[in-house]
């Protein structure tokens, strides 16, 4: 969601670890993470606003999505504490979304698998996606000003 000047290896260095450079499976994973990248990118930056979080499908128990969910928001603060973002510099809103995934990052429960726990999960799904496009191009915006 930041625009961080990051460099390739930088970026591979916090996510794999200074380790990973020596293993030889680390050449896949980069592929794989840079793949990644550049597809949450364009679809971060597509006119439909086709972003989704990728989580589990919909055939997964109810508690693995849930985990997964707070794994992925885990994941989406570690990498906006990667670029030093001070929340307090982000407008009410964003601060707020900010706030909420870590509260969603901090799922110890699995709820049973109901009708009702199935709609606050999809509602979750959209809050994140919602909220990871708004700040996407608050951020986008916010970096266009400075240029």
């Amino acid at each position: 969601c930041t625009h961080h000047p990051f460099s390739k290896d930088e970026w591979l260095k916090h996510i794999l670890g200074e380790t990973a450079f020596q293993d030889g499976l680390a050449s896949k994973c980069e592929q794989q993470l840079l793949l990644l990248k550049e597809y949450t990118v364009e679809r971060l930056n597509t006119y439909n606003y086709e972003f989704m979080p990728l989580l589990p499908d919909n055939d997964i128990a109810l508690p693995e999505r849930v985990q997964a969910l707070g794994g992925w928001s885990e994941g989406f603060l570690y990498g906006l504490g990667l670029t030093n973002l001070e929340t307090e510099n982000l407008p009410d809103n964003s601060e707020e979304f900010v706030n909420d995934v870590l509260s969603i990052s901090r799922i110890a429960s699995t709820p049973d698998e109901n009708e009702e726990n199935e709609e606050s999960y999809m509602q979750l799904v959209e809050y994140i996606k919602v909220g990871v496009i708004n700040l996407y191009e608050e951020m986008t915006r916010v970096d266009n000003e400075y240029q």
